[in-house]
């Protein structure tokens, strides 16, 4: 199922976060909840409670600004407003604003890919709503979708039995399409009550029409029936329009996959094919500029994190030479308990430093490919393929969703990661290098042991980049895997560059994984046995990789 889905908590959003008239607000905020939502009222008192000096005032305005933008699916613009948020309302020990936000941010983080950490804030806000009944369920229901992305269908599926209970006894004032859509996710996976997930997903269908209910909405249950396979022809046009006219490039394009009646659009077969492809560019283009800026904010919150622990550290100084005055023995030992704690956390501070810098490597690997494959869906359409570039980038997202799912860790089994690599090499074939012969040799032992993920991939690339474009004949990639007593080998060799440049094994690909090499050889125990040996001719190009023998 397509991770794009995550518009479906938008409703439950809208729903749990809107500020209620409560003892727990301040005064200034509750005016501002009574206004029109979206008026211009509305927004300049948004502004006013974020230039309030009042802490809280200013908290809850962030918060406001945030949801709006969330809503709007503008979630990296959100970021830093959540985070000031969350801060401030638990500075002041806010458990009513802190349930609010967090709900956003574990939103935010799901619409931008994070992993299953979302999961941990997703709790926290359940915890914080006990004893609100609406609220928690509002809060189960985000839960149960992120559940379901992750794989615990079983876990979704009990927390969609309550919510939708919860939901039913609220009749008319919820609209339940979104929990319909969840429970329909868990059964369809689960393999149960496949006339149950028909009518679940008619319902939700039942209701993109209905007064008051927003494009964000109707957005969720689209996405939900495409996953399912359950629409129409004539609801896929109606899908198609709605995606089109809102710019939800996604939508449209896994609707235009399933949509075969072009005469309902008033277009010709070609016509619908070409609107599909640029849909998918389009589409591909929003997911990568979205993950590069969901990165630089994760940087720059990492600075502000260590930046407002160093501000502590001067502060917790400050208060131990004010103690050291008054009495000297007491000092001390309150001193060593600080250092303690002091070396614990910078010792905690350096691993979160050293994650971020694979993760930066992860996300610099990910556009470089992404942009190649670009390169070969333009060389296709500018020979006029149209149905071969349309099939390609179906194949391609099918590729690129697997590969992100596997790829998450630091590490993978070398069977997963030569499974990936015949993916990616007969997407080569498919499209320029037709010619190349890709071969992989590894023992069934080898494939059991761990290498870091994705460190072949720019090495493949290069190989079919320079030796599939120096030869039209006997052009060849080849992956060799060897494992030794205390290591692995690594080898990924090529038929060379011919009379080209000899730029095969210089580039941004190959840069990135001597990077990456290093990253483990600092932090390794034998660092000597993280090598890299490069060798590039005419006739054959070659890079060897040694690991250490790991295994699960």
């Amino acid at each position: 199922m397509c991770k794009h889905w995550w518009f479906i908590l938008a409703a439950w959003i809208v729903a749990g976060c809107s500020p209620q008239v409560s003892r727990d607000l301040p005064e200034r905020v509750v005016e501002v909840t009574a206004k029109e939502r979206l008026s211009e009222d509305y927004f300049a008192g948004i502004e006013d409670l974020v230039d309030s000096k009042n802490e809280l005032e200013e908290a809850w305005g962030l918060y406001m600004r945030a949801r709006d933008l969330v809503v709007k699916g503008a979630s990296v613009e959100s970021l830093p407003m959540i985070e000031r948020s969350e801060i401030l309302f638990r500075s002041n020990n806010h458990p009513l604003g802190l349930s609010r936000v967090l709900l956003l941010k574990a939103h935010s983080y799901w619409a931008l890919g994070a992993g299953e950490e979302i999961l941990s804030v997703s709790q926290e806000t359940m915890a914080l709503r006990q004893g609100d009944t609406l609220a928690w369920a509002t809060a189960a229901g985000n839960y149960s979708t992120y559940l379901i992305d992750f794989g615990y269908y079983a876990e979704a599926l009990e927390y969609s039995d309550t919510v939708l209970s919860i939901f039913k006894s609220r009749a008319g004032k919820i609209n339940p399409s979104e929990a319909y859509a969840v429970r329909a996710e868990a059964l369809y996976e689960l393999k149960k009550n496949p006339e149950e997930v028909d009518s679940l997903i008619a319902g939700a269908l039942a209701l993109v029409d209905s007064a008051g209910v927003p494009d964000i909405d109707k957005q969720n249950i689209y996405f939900r029936a495409l996953g399912l396979e359950v629409m129409t022809q004539l609801e896929l046009a109606k899908c198609i329009e709605f995606a089109h006219i809102r710019n939800f490039w996604d939508l449209e394009a896994q609707a235009r996959r399933q949509f075969t009646e072009y005469e309902l659009l008033g277009q010709s077969r070609d016509e619908a094919k070409e609107a599909e492809i640029v849909a998918n560019r389009l589409a591909l283009e929003r997911v990568d500029q979205g993950q590069s800026r969901f990165l630089a904010f994760e940087l720059e919150r990492g600075k502000r994190e260590r930046l407002r622990f160093e501000e502590t550290s001067r502060l917790r100084q400050q208060t131990l030479v004010i103690f050291l005055s008054m009495a000297l023995i007491l000092a001390i030992g309150i001193w060593v308990s600080y250092r303690s704690l002091l070396r614990s956390k910078e010792a905690r501070l350096s691993v979160q430093e050293a994650e971020l810098e694979l993760e930066s490597y992860k996300n610099r690997i990910r556009p470089h490919f992404l942009f190649n494959q670009l390169n070969n869906v333009n060389g296709i359409l500018n020979q006029e393929r149209m149905e071969d570039a349309q099939e390609y980038l179906a194949e391609l997202g099918q590729y690129l969703r697997s590969l992100l799912q596997d790829q998450n860790g630091h590490f993978v089994n070398v069977g997963a990661e030569l499974h990936h690599l015949a993916k990616y090499a007969a997407l080569q074939q498919q499209s320029s290098y037709a010619h190349v012969d890709f071969k992989i040799d590894a023992s069934v032992e080898s494939k059991k042991a761990l290498i870091p993920s994705g460190i072949l991939q720019p090495l493949v690339e290069n190989s079919f980049k320079y030796a599939g474009s120096a030869s039209e004949v006997e052009a060849w990639v080849h992956i060799t895997v060897v494992q030794e007593e205390k290591s692995l080998q690594l080898e990924v060799s090529d038929s060379g560059y011919g009379e080209s440049s000899p730029k095969g094994g210089t580039g941004h690909g190959l840069a990135l994984v001597k990077q990456r090499i290093d990253y483990h050889r600092k932090r390794a125990k034998k660092g000597e046995l993280w090598t890299l040996q490069t060798s590039f001719t005419k006739a054959k190009g070659t890079v060897i990789i040694t690991v250490p023998l790991l295994t699960d």
